[in-house]
């Protein structure tokens, strides 16, 4: 499987994307600004546990304080 993570500014050309997948039969989603960062953060997570930058009681640490956002 292989994953590819699109952004841009223009909408239109984003529906002409989100079609071009559908036909070549790509599972494609549009996913929210909000959602982007989240992901951003989950993979900088997954980054740091793997590199030895970001422990698990740091990781838990900081998951819990962006709970009291």
């Amino acid at each position: 499987m292989e994953t590819i993570i699109l952004r841009g500014d223009s909408k239109s050309n984003s529906i002409l994307l989100l079609k071009l997948a559908k036909q070549l039969n790509f599972t494609a989603k549009k996913i929210t600004s909000l959602e982007s960062e989240d992901l951003g953060i989950a993979l900088s997570i997954d980054e740091g546990l793997k590199s030895g930058l970001l422990n698990e009681k740091e990781k838990q640490n900081f998951l819990a304080s962006l709970k009291g956002i």
